[in-house]
């Protein structure tokens, strides 16, 4: 069985070569693959999560149907994609206490720093929107 750090790079090389333009947006997230169990017995149910930065939100949201087809091409049920920003912004989040190593993670990708770990936020400018 592959582990899910190889599951993450199988998932962003495929997507870059799918899509490139939507591969050069997965340098400004996060992607991980998560573990849950479903049912009586439960079950193994496993989707990547592609966290991303708010700036980038109309753009990850036009093309999440690359990514749930490149998940499931690799056999994992679903990708879901998730605003970081708002995560790291809730006030009631508690993510701080009970992953912060995720949580700092967040932080990178939420938060650009004066040196731009977002030198070309302009490429959600630049991605074909569907209207």
């Amino acid at each position: 069985m592959l582990t899910e750090e190889v599951l993450v790079q199988k998932f962003i090389t495929v997507v870059k070569e799918r899509c490139a333009k939507v591969g050069e947006l997965l340098q400004y997230c996060h992607v991980e693959l998560v573990n849950s169990y479903w049912g009586c017995p439960p079950k193994l149910i496993q989707h990547f999560v592609v966290y991303y930065p708010n700036m980038l939100f109309a753009s990850i949201n036009d093309n999440k149907d690359v990514f749930r087809g490149v998940a499931q091409d690799l056999g994992i049920c679903q990708a879901v994609c998730i605003n970081a920003t708002r995560i790291i912004r809730d006030p009631a989040s508690r993510l701080k206490e009970k992953n912060p190593i995720l949580w700092l993670e967040l932080q990178w990708v939420a938060v650009p720093t004066k040196k731009g770990n977002w030198g070309n936020w302009h490429l959600d400018q630049d991605l074909p929107h569907s209207d």
